[in-house]
């Protein structure tokens, strides 16, 4: 599965997580809350590691930030 593709399927976890979590708030809020967290984070990791890739950079982006 390409980038994309990986993309949208944390899209449609992260938004069946929030409508869960809207529709039975009682139901383990603190487990949907991480699902939401990490579906925003891998998705972050992934737009941060493509962008130099995009850009002819090195690919990291731990370095000082201009």
């Amino acid at each position: 599965m390409d980038s994309q593709g990986i993309l949208n399927k944390l899209q449609q976890i992260e938004d069946q997580a929030q409508l869960t979590l809207e529709e039975f708030p009682n139901l383990t809020i603190e487990r949907q809350r991480m699902i939401i967290a990490l579906c925003r984070f891998i998705a972050t990791e992934m737009a941060i590691n493509s962008e130099p890739a995009a850009n002819g950079d090195s690919g990291s982006h731990m370095g000082v930030i201009a």
